[in-house]
């Protein structure tokens, strides 16, 4: 019998069964990983997951460093931006520890913390940093939020502004309209299509584990694409407490008018402007760290 396959078609599905097994190689490559070991310095504690009222049973794990956990004083709490985990800002936590608690978590979605969420919006970021605070039994603290942990910071001062003694904005974002193309809707269809496109390139690329060394993870897409920027100005307009803002003059991820903003809507805050730009905290945090100090200082 004349087989009813033609060059093509037979090219064709060797491709393909090729790609399927690479792709199904891939999967058991990436399942039997064997991560590498935390740090040492890290400690963990189990949160309820944030669920927006809904009473959700489960837990998650967060990590986080404490300089100074038997301290009776009020900490200084380093939020971290996305992506990215506690860790790009251990070099600015190591200036703060001769003179301060700090405490650097790895916000959920990222680092040794839980990865999976059933949200990872920075209001539910702010909601497990209030949880990591009772756990701690800490009162009150002075919250650093860089980039994205800026609006983490904003979401504890607005749920919680009693838990808040102050509250420091570095290159951190806020007010919807300085963010990508100002609107929230063609933002949010921009993270949709990234968020997209890095679950197919994760799920349907044979990639062997080399996607896991790229900073733009699935959890960083979806960090954006669950965040709402758009009630950040009533947040920052109803703030009260002491707020520095520190941002570089030559941020192209946060433009310097977001800054500019923000102090217009805090009358109380302190704005320094930096010659700098959006990774300032982590390549050279020496340039600010005196000025940080200052402030820190300021507010006990």
């Amino acid at each position: 019998m004349r087989s009813s396959l033609t060059p093509k078609s037979g090219w064709l599905l060797t491709v393909v069964a090729c790609y399927l097994v690479l792709l199904a190689a891939s999967h058991v490559y990436v399942a039997r990983l064997v991560e590498p070991s935390p740090s040492p310095e890290l400690r963990y504690v189990s949160l309820r997951v944030a669920a927006h009222g809904k009473g959700s049973p489960r837990m998650i794990r967060l990590a986080y460093r404490d300089s100074a956990p038997d301290s009776a004083g009020v900490p200084v709490i380093l939020v971290h931006g996305s992506p990215g985990s506690g860790e790009v800002l251990r070099k600015l936590g190591e200036l703060l520890a001769p003179r301060f608690r700090v405490i650097v978590p790895d916000l959920p979605g990222f680092g040794w913390s839980t990865r999976d969420l059933p949200d990872y919006s920075f209001r539910s970021h702010g909601e497990y940093l209030i949880g990591l605070l009772d756990a701690l039994h800490v009162s009150r603290a002075n919250l650093v939020g860089f980039s994205m942990g800026g609006g983490a910071a904003l979401s504890v001062a607005d749920v919680a502004p009693d838990r808040v003694a102050s509250l420091v904005m570095l290159s951190a974002i806020g007010v919807q309209e300085q963010e990508l193309t100002g609107s929230y809707g063609a933002n949010h269809l921009l993270h949709g299509f990234q968020l997209a496109a890095l679950r197919l390139l994760r799920d349907f690329v044979p990639h062997f584990g080399l996607l896991s060394k790229l900073p733009l993870t699935v959890e960083y897409a979806r960090n954006f694409y669950d965040s709402d920027q758009r009630s950040l100005r009533s947040v920052l307009m109803h703030y009260r407490g002491p707020m520095l803002i520190m941002h570089g003059t030559r941020d192209r991820n946060v433009p310097i008018e977001a800054a500019r903003e923000h102090h217009r809507l805090v009358p109380q805050s302190e704005l320094v402007e930096l010659d700098d730009n959006h990774f300032m905290a982590f390549t050279h945090p020496e340039v600010f760290a005196g000025a940080l100090m200052s402030f820190l200082d300021r507010t006990r």
